[in-house]
Formats: C-alpha cells, sequence, structure tokens
C-alpha cells in the first residue's frame, strides 16, 4: 500500500509539474520580453511609490499643490490615449514603445535632481506623456498570448513581474535609514532610472513588431472626433445594469487619488508612523495578492460577483474609518491588510461582471470608455483631495467612507448579476 500511495503521489507531482511546464510555455517571444521588462519596472515602481508624496512635502509643495500635481498628471495621462492609439494602429507598436520607454526613463533624472516641488512636477509630467505608450503596450501585449490562452497569460503577465518587487520597499527603507530621507529618496530616484533604462534597453534589443501596415497615416484630428462619437455610442448603447456598474466604478476611481496620494502624509505626520516603517508598511500592498489573489480570484466565481462587491466594500469601509483613528504599527498593518483584500476582491468581480454585461460586440469600444471616464473623475479627485486634507488631515478619508458606502446602496438596490452572461 505504500508503494501504491508513493507511486499515486509521484504521478500527482508529475501531473502538476507538466501543467505548470505548459502553463509557463506561452512565456516566450515578445510575451517574455515584456514580462522581463516589467520585471525592471514593477520593481522600480514599487521603490519609488511609498515616498512620492512626502518627497513633494520636503521639496516644499502643500497638500493641495501635491493634489493639484497628482490632477495634471493623471489629465496628461488621459488626454495622451487618444493620440497613443492612433499611433499604435497607424504606425505600428514597437517603435513607440522603445522610444516613449527611454523617455519615462530619463524623466526620473528631474526627479532625483528637483530642487523645489515645480522642477519634480515637470518631470512628473513628462513622465505621464511619455505614457503615450500605453495602448501600443497594451496591443502588442494582446497580440503576443496565444487567444486560447489569454487568461493564463495576463495571469502570469501580473504575478510573474510582482513576485520580486515586494522586496523593493525594503531597499528604500534600507536607503533612508542609512542616508537620511532627501537623500535616500534621490538615490532610489536615480535607482528607478536604471531600472528604467534596462526595460527600454532590453525591449530594444529583444521587442518585435506585430502590425504590418501599410495604410496611409490620417489624420489626427479626424481621428479624434472619430474616438469621441464611439464614446457617445458607447454610454449610450450600455443596459441599465451596466451604467449602474459603471457608476458604481466612476465613485470608486474619484475616492482613489483622495485616499492614496494623502494616505502616506497622514499616517507620517498625524498617526505618528516612521518613515522608514511606512516603506515596510508598502511591502504588505505587493505580499497580499500574491498570496490570496488567484484563490480570492477564484472565491468570485463560487459566490457570485455581488457578494464579492459587497465583501470589499464591507471590509473598504470600517478599515477606512478604523485608519483615520489609527495611531500605531501594528494597527496600520492590520488597516493595510484589509485593505488589500479588498482589491483582490473587487477587481476580480468588477471586471468578471463588466465583462458578463457587455455584449462581445461592444466590449472593445465599452471597456476603452470606461478606462476613459475613470481616469476623467479622478483628474479633479486629486486636486479636491489636497484642498480637504490642508483643510483637516482626516477630511478626504472620511469623504471616501461615505462614498463607499453610497457604492454599497448601489450595489444592493441595483445590481443583479445578469441570468445569461455574455460569452
Amino acid at each position: 500500500m505504500l508503494n501504491r500511495g508513493s507511486a499515486g503521489v509521484t504521478m500527482s507531482g508529475s501531473e502538476l509539474f507538466n501543467k505548470l511546464r505548459e502553463d509557463f510555455s506561452i512565456l516566450r517571444g515578445n510575451l517574455l520580453v515584456l514580462v522581463v521588462s516589467w520585471i525592471f519596472l514593477y520593481f522600480a515602481g514599487s521603490m519609488v511609490y511609498p515616498y512620492e508624496t512626502l518627497y513633494l512635502q520636503a521639496l516644499g509643495a502643500s497638500p493641495f499643490t501635491i493634489g493639484l500635481t497628482g490632477s495634471l498628471g493623471t489629465a496628461l495621462l488621459c488626454f495622451s490615449r487618444i493620440p497613443g492609439a492612433y499611433i499604435a494602429d497607424r504606425y505600428g507598436r514597437r517603435k513607440i514603445i522603445v522610444t516613449m520607454t527611454y523617455g519615462a526613463a530619463l524623466s526620473y533624472v528631474l526627479l532625483a535632481v528637483a530642487p523645489d516641488w515645480r522642477f519634480a512636477t515637470l518631470g512628473i509630467a513628462i513622465y505621464n506623456l511619455c505614457l503615450i505608450y500605453q495602448p501600443a503596450l497594451q496591443a502588442i501585449t494582446a497580440d503576443s498570448i496565444p487567444p486560447e490562452k489569454r487568461g493564463m497569460g495576463y495571469a502570469l503577465a501580473n504575478v510573474v513581474p510582482s513576485a520580486p518587487a515586494v522586496l523593493a520597499p525594503l531597499a528604500v527603507r534600507f536607503l533612508v535609514e542609512q542616508y537620511g530621507f532627501m537623500m535616500g529618496v534621490r538615490i532610489t530616484y536615480w535607482l528607478v532610472m536604471l531600472l528604467s533604462l534596462t526595460a527600454a534597453v532590453v525591449r530594444t534589443l529583444w521587442l518585435e513588431e506585430t502590425l504590418k501596415t501599410s495604410a496611409k497615416p490620417g489624420r489626427l484630428s479626424s481621428e479624434f472626433k472619430r474616438s469621441v462619437i464611439e464614446v457617445f455610442a458607447a454610454l449610450k448603447g450600455m443596459s441599465k445594469p451596466l451604467a449602474v456598474l459603471t457608476l458604481i466604478m466612476l465613485i470608486s476611481s474619484f475616492e482613489e487619488p483622495m485616499f492614496h496620494s494623502f494616505m502616506s502624509l497622514y499616517a507620517v505626520d498625524v498617526a505618528g508612523i516612521s518613515k522608514p516603517d511606512w516603506a515596510l508598511l508598502n511591502v504588505i500592498y505587493l505580499v497580499v495578492p500574491l498570496v490570496a489573489g488567484i484563490p480570492l480570484g477564484r472565491l468570485v466565481d463560487i459566490v457570485g460577483r455581488k457578494k464579492a462587491l459587497l465583501a470589499a466594500y464591507a471590509l473598504w469601509i470600517p478599515s477606512t474609518a478604523y485608519f483615520v483613528y489609527c495611531r500605531n504599527l501594528i494597527g496600520m498593518a492590520l488597516v493595510f491588510v484589509v485593505f488589500t483584500l479588498g482589491a483582490s476582491l473587487f477587481m476580480p468581480a468588477y471586471q468578471a461582471l463588466l465583462a458578463d454585461l457587455t455584449p462581445r460586440e461592444m466590449r472593445g469600444r465599452v471597456m476603452g470608455v470606461v478606462g476613459t471616464l475613470n481616469l476623467l473623475v479622478m483628474i479633479p479627485a486629486s486636486a479636491l483631495g489636497g484642498l480637504l486634507y490642508e483643510m483637516k488631515p482626516a477630511s478626504p478619508f472620511l469623504l471616501c467612507v461615505v462614498l463607499g458606502m453610497v457604492c454599497m446602496v448601489l450595489i444592493v438596490l441595483l445590481i443583479k448579476e445578469p441570468v445569461r452572461r455574455e460569452v
């Protein structure tokens, strides 16, 4: 019996290994190049994210100015999407991706040497303009994954680069403790520039074009006009449940910059968390999705999208209120865990329900419109968050509690899962 049991275990282990090997076999060609470049970029982004707001504050920016800077960056990102999509489909993907990856990398120099917040804002503006390559990046990623394996392909593209990034906040914490806050963050920006340049070189050497077009370039103004018409057509064609879901996502997007842009300021200046410990807390944001993301994604399929959305807000609302009154590291760590669990439930539930409610023939337009609208509502939200923070530091977070309750009510009263899901 022992031998038979051992053989069974060996067989199961062998089957598991073969399945994993089959899943990872799609990491080749362009997809492998992109994942390798993302390993460098995810690590870079996770290094700089915890301290960007605190760095702007140290350079003399007020909370309202920080909010305006965030609004400017989001506005530039939003309005670069239309010409970015136009260029990707007219001139191909590779050239704009490679060129603008170098541009985004070099923009960090301005942040590394910034004498004041104005100079840093210029670097942030240039960085967001360089993200004009995002539509091309999304297109070349889709081009590079076999249609029958897109689910696993996107999962690997998200998870593999995220794993090393878990160590990034710890690296920044070490630099801040060794060299002090300002010098530590400046060194971090130089390292981020080098990591981003490495990603650009990887793309230069190995990324291949996926779109062969002989079409003559059209007029950008005509493309812009056509895109605006498509926005209104997609909005008009939405069903009531889809419109409600879009409204909930827009409210959530409005909350996001108000909360995350000023979270670090509140934690350090009001709650008394040290700057090195703030980096430590950000590790939780990276670890929890790696551990819980896939199980919670499966849970969405088991319990349904609506229940998962409600569970996400049931986690977010009380933990946001607790964040306002928390004054210790352990409490903050608990808040971060609960926040991230909520996000790990919300996003797959929202994405799945959006796909369930959107007819296949409208899916591209609807998702594009929703993405653009999300960016548009984030533009004023960041500035408003800064204004509220200056009035009373707890204000933007308490507003998020209220908006979260509004979303919860909308989900309870107006969201119904379709009897038949769109394929």
